[in-house]
């Protein structure tokens, strides 16, 4: 946790190369991966630390696969970051601050309020188009790997 609040301090106050977040991925008591955010410097608003850490250790150990591994983040994880970590695999979070200790500058339940709404009532307002089409390639790819078609609902 040291590394990723030391990553969040040089990250925001010394390189000014990303808003004041670091975050470290570990497997088997092994740095593999330590990150600050870059979404300015990138003009990426998903460069986050967290996301930025993924893609690292992934690239690093050759896979999208990252079951066993810790993510130590210098602050709670947003919304994003923690979907992001739950697909990778990772085992377990550690954070230091919470949401209520930046929220002056960020307001993460704001999402997650939002994502609770039903889909009119959300800001983005998601539609569904062409389901059959999507649901078609979906078969394919089933298909191709020899998996049996879900049960209708």
């Amino acid at each position: 946790m040291a590394l990723a609040i030391e990553t969040m301090r040089r990250t925001a106050l010394e390189d000014r190369s990303g808003e004041p977040f670091g975050a470290v991925i570990v497997k088997d008591g092994e740095v593999i991966a330590c990150e600050g955010n870059s979404v300015g410097r990138d003009s990426d608003p998903t460069a986050h630390a967290e996301i930025n850490a993924i893609r690292a250790a992934c690239r690093k150990l050759g896979t999208w696969d990252l079951t066993g591994c810790v993510l130590y983040a210098s602050s709670k994880c947003c919304p994003m970051c923690y979907s992001a970590a739950h697909w990778a695999g990772i085992a377990k979070i550690y954070y230091g601050a919470g949401w209520e200790d930046y929220s002056d500058f960020y307001d993460d339940s704001e999402s997650i309020t939002e994502m609770n709404l039903p889909p009119e009532r959300q800001a983005m307002a998601p539609e569904q188009l062409l389901r059959q089409e999507a649901v078609e390639v979906w078969n394919a790819v089933r298909q191709e790997r020899g998996m049996k078609q879900p049960e209708k609902a």
